[in-house]
């Protein structure tokens, strides 16, 4: 009993480490997976299947990480639509793109905050003023992010958001979906 107890006391107190990196409010919004990856599918999943009373259609962008497409595409064939925002040149998510893409039934919109191959940083702030308006659920892909450039949710304006702890220094295996 006193081994569990050290163990959660070790988890609440790196839940609010994590919960102070971001910015998160509340340190028990912070959810331990295994792999970017896991937090990636569990957001994309959790939020889709969690809404689908309101409507199933997700809207991502055409150069998603592997892992939020791939979740996309499961949901898809749980009966879901999924609609692919084009980037330019650079990799970069035009709001007003994200904005026409929307529909009535649209639950979920998942843009990466920054593209770790080509460095693009997306206008999440910009994004999310656009969902929060449409109440749209907004998750962000910021493993390639965190621990590079300041990373803070409420700022961002994001429901829910990935990164990986070995991205920033963290022990690979550690990752979190907050």
């Amino acid at each position: 009993m006193i081994g569990e107890t050290r163990q959660r006391d070790a988890v609440d107190a790196a839940r609010g480490q994590v919960a102070d990196l971001i910015g998160a409010k509340d340190p028990e919004e912070i959810i331990f997976t295994a792999s970017g990856t896991e937090s990636n599918n569990f957001a994309i999943k959790g939020l889709a299947l969690a809404q689908q009373s309101k409507g199933k259609h997700i809207v991502i962008s055409a150069i998603e990480h592997f892992s939020v497409l791939n979740a996309a595409r499961t949901m898809e064939k749980m009966g879901f639509e999924l609609t692919l925002v084009p980037v330019d040149k650079y990799g970069l998510v035009n709001p007003q793109d994200v904005m026409k893409s929307l529909r009535k039934d649209t639950i979920l919109v998942s843009i990466m905050q920054a593209n770790g191959e080509v460095g693009t940083i997306e206008p999440i702030q910009e994004i999310a003023q656009i969902t929060r308006e449409r109440k749209i659920a907004l998750h962000t892909d910021a493993v390639a992010s965190c621990g590079v450039m300041p990373l803070n949710v409420v700022d961002l304006g994001v429901d829910a958001l990935s990164l990986a702890g070995n991205q920033f220094y963290g022990r690979k295996g550690v990752e979190h979906c907050g």
